[in-house]
């Protein structure tokens, strides 16, 4: 009996040894297999939005093509009714169908669980009461034509231009008060009119300000930057991250703590007495009317609110206006 005890007790002592070699060995060969230089690299069942995937996993150069009935893209041409419904993916929901279903006031609105009409002027899809894609009907923009005295829809001039229009003409009338012709902006600029002539003016605490010294907008990277300097040496200026719909005209930019730093605005009072920052507090709100992004482009708009100093002090700037050259 003590002989098998002594047996018991080695084995026991050898399984014990087995599995202590085994675990290092195994360490050894995962940190031999695992260093910087082979670390496992993105991949398709990662769970992670990579690899230039359109989904999760999904798309993309390397990827299995994501299912259609999932990619929330109306594909007609796969036979889809909807975004992601009908054909060969599942019935669409009636309140979400692109049609005019019974109890609804438009197409997919207006019913009991629908939206309300005119939240759909954004979503991309010609519902609601819209005459073309988010546009035209009682709730969302008009839609862009090629006659209506407006530069819009993809129109590189006043009704001329774009895909829609007819060409524009190669010279403008520089003295009408409109943008036609090659004009970069209302009068000046292209082969024809007189270069165009940064200008900024403003109101800090009801005090007229020019940007008489100094008017310029330059591209940093995807923003845009704009400065004013008067011949009193107040200063005021912008830095605008690009928005995520892209620099376009009519687009609205709040600017405040949140903002900050990608998008603020600074004014700094005569003499330097007192520096003030959106960074600091305060709300600026500028809306672009008009704008060419990168350089050679150009760049018009309003701007006004209040900012506030380190010290909390606060400036209240209106009636801002700017129509500058981006160089």
């Amino acid at each position: 009996m003590p002989k098998i005890h002594t047996m018991n007790k080695s084995l026991s002592i050898f399984f014990n040894f087995v599995t202590v070699c085994i675990a290092i060995t195994s360490i050894i060969f995962m940190s031999g297999c695992l260093n910087e230089d082979n670390l496992i690299g993105e991949n398709c069942y990662d769970g992670i939005l990579n690899n230039g995937e359109e989904l999760i996993d999904c798309g993309g150069p390397i990827c299995d093509p994501c299912d259609p009935c999932e990619n929330g893209i109306w594909d007609p041409l796969l036979g889809e009714q909807w975004v992601d419904c009908g054909g060969e993916c599942g019935p669409c929901d009636p309140s979400f169908n692109g049609q005019l279903d019974p109890g609804e006031l438009g197409i997919d609105c207006g019913c009991d669980g629908c939206p309300a009409c005119p939240e759909l002027c954004g979503d991309g899809l010609p519902n609601g009461f819209e005459e073309g894609v988010d546009c035209g009907g009682p709730d969302c923009e008009p839609c862009p034509t090629c006659v209506d005295g407006i530069m819009n829809g993809n129109e590189i001039g006043i009704d001329c231009g774009g895909a829609d229009c007819d060409p524009c003409p190669t010279t403008g009338d520089c003295t009408n008060g409109l943008q036609d012709g090659d004009e970069v902006y209302i009068d000046c600029g292209g082969s024809s009119c007189p270069e165009c002539i940064g200008q900024i003016s403003w109101k800090a605490n009801g005090q007229l300000f020019q940007g008489d010294a100094q008017a310029t907008a330059t591209m940093n990277g995807t923003s845009i930057v704009i400065a004013g300097v008067s011949l009193t040496t107040a200063q005021i200026g912008f830095s605008i991250a690009e928005p995520a719909g892209g620099f376009m005209n009519g687009v609205v930019i709040p600017m405040n703590m949140a903002t900050a730093p990608g998008t603020a605005g600074v004014y700094e009072a005569v003499g330097g007495a007192e520096t003030y920052s959106t960074a600091n507090g305060g709300n600026m709100t500028m809306e672009i009317n008009y704008v060419i992004p990168g350089g050679g482009g150009y760049v018009a708009g309003t701007f006004s609110g209040n900012m506030q100093s380190a010290t909390g002090v606060g400036v209240t700037i209106a009636q801002g206006t700017f129509s500058i050259p981006i160089n």
